[in-house]
């Protein structure tokens, strides 16, 4: 079991790790490449090696958004007044720590220092809660929130590794295990939505068929790191929550075997071949559904 935390520990920070983005991201992926390289020896049932190389991309969503210029939309994270109903269910809380890391990312993209620094105080609030130890004082915080006042995306990507690699490196024991794989889960979860949302409610011109194709591509790109998620769950003890979360996780990966492997093939086969919404409507749909069921 000690593997599989590290491996989660891994995938969750790394998560953190590709939404601050910048010129930090090749540093800090040697440094996972390295700690994935310490663990060959002793391998979980999926490989490794290509655990690394698919690593969960929707953390890239938060500065694909600021790339192609898609205002900051506070319906793209999960309020915050919500906490109140995760008490007492540690599941639900899980997965919502996982939304929560995906919302911080979301937010420092954007600048947003203040709320980016409530929702890193929920975050921890949250771990306390589940059982895991952390390491967390006022200077940390104080330090994040400077350098998300000067977008230093490589300090903001050291300060968010160092938290959640010490909230979840302590997470040994089977119950902890399964809450950072629902936190997994959670987080690339939050990902996609945010990236269906924008495509969703972008009004549908020519303009904006262009000008979105990147976050389409980022969407449609998901498949490898849909697995491995789900391959990572699949190495965890079973329990409703896991199992629940894998056959929701399943649909997605039907989608994307199906009518999304037909659209990429078509992108790749033609630069000019336009995706229109009502192609993208049940992976939106689905997305949306799950997402909603998470956070209610």
């Amino acid at each position: 079991m000690k593997n599989i935390a590290k491996l989660l520990v891994i995938l969750f920070v790394s998560i953190s790790i590709y939404n601050c983005g910048g010129k930090s991201n090749t540093d800090e992926r040697k440094k996972i490449e390295q700690m994935l390289a310490q663990e060959k020896e002793s391998k979980t049932i999926h490989d490794i090696d290509q655990l690394i190389k698919d690593l969960p991309a929707p953390s890239l969503v938060p500065f694909t958004l600021k790339s192609i210029n898609a205002e900051f939309k506070s319906e793209l994270i999960n309020d915050l007044g919500n906490l109140e109903k995760y008490k007492g269910k540690a599941d639900k809380m899980a997965m919502n720590m996982g939304v929560y890391a995906s919302d911080v990312n979301y937010l420092a993209a954007y600048g947003r220092e203040e709320q980016c620094l409530e929702y890193l105080k929920a975050s921890h609030a949250m771990a306390q809660e589940l059982g895991d130890s952390t390491i967390y004082d006022e200077a940390h915080l104080q330090n994040f929130l400077g350098h998300i006042k000067n977008q230093n995306q490589e300090e903001i990507s050291k300060i968010l590794s160092e938290l959640f690699v010490t909230t979840s490196i302590q997470m040994e024991e089977d119950h902890h295990l399964n809450m950072a794989g629902l936190a997994l889960a959670g987080s690339f979860i939050e990902g996609m939505y945010q990236a269906v949302v924008t495509i969703d409610k972008a009004p549908e011109t020519e303009a904006n068929e262009k000008i979105l194709r990147p976050l389409v591509e980022l969407v449609l790109n998901q498949e490898s790191a849909l697995r491995e998620v789900i391959l990572v769950l699949n190495d965890l003890p079973s329990d409703d929550a896991i199992s629940t979360i894998v056959t929701e996780l399943q649909i997605l990966d039907v989608l994307y075997k199906g009518e999304l492997k037909e659209i990429e093939e078509k992108m790749k086969a033609d630069p000019n071949f336009v995706v229109k919404k009502h192609m993208l409507v049940d992976i939106d749909g689905e997305i949306k559904r799950i997402r909603q069921w998470i956070v209610e």
